[in-house]
């Protein structure tokens, strides 16, 4: 009956934390008032779970064809960027909408990682148009025709 002891049920229990603080966005102060913990242990809890972090991998770099889209949910959306040849999944962010700081961001990123694109579809969102045109000035932008 005792799960402190449990090294399993300590590190599912931190994880809880380390999840309210990434997706519901939560601060240090408020998980600390309601873990009990210190800010500076929660710190070290969530960098170490940082650093077991899946690391991406890039299947195919050059001539990249991206399909990008967004599924919302109650809370949050999950913005896709597949390749369009073979449904690759290139990269995955998880936020509250499609804005054009993070639509940036994430192309900037793509772009670091050595993924040469020759086209981009959107769904026509004004945000991610923005954010294509300028991290991506040459690069084709058609609209996805189910859209419309």
């Amino acid at each position: 009956m005792f799960t402190r002891n449990s090294p399993e049920q300590r590190l599912a229990n931190r994880f809880i934390w380390f999840q309210k603080w990434v997706l519901e966005r939560q601060t240090y102060k408020t998980l600390s008032r309601d873990s009990g913990l210190s800010r500076r242990t929660l710190q070290r809890i969530f960098y170490t779970f940082l650093e077991q972090s899946p690391k991406v991998k890039i299947i195919k770099s050059s001539g990249v064809h991206l399909r990008m889209d967004a599924t919302y949910f109650k809370e949050l959306c999950f913005v896709c960027y597949q390749d369009d040849e073979d449904g690759y999944t290139q990269l995955i962010r998880v936020t509250d909408g499609e804005h054009f700081a993070d639509i940036k961001e994430d192309l900037d990123n793509l772009i670091k990682l050595g993924v040469q694109m020759e086209s981009i579809t959107t769904d026509g969102h004004k945000g991610a148009l923005k954010a294509i045109r300028k991290a991506l000035p040459d690069v084709t932008v058609p609209c996805c025709l189910g859209h419309f």
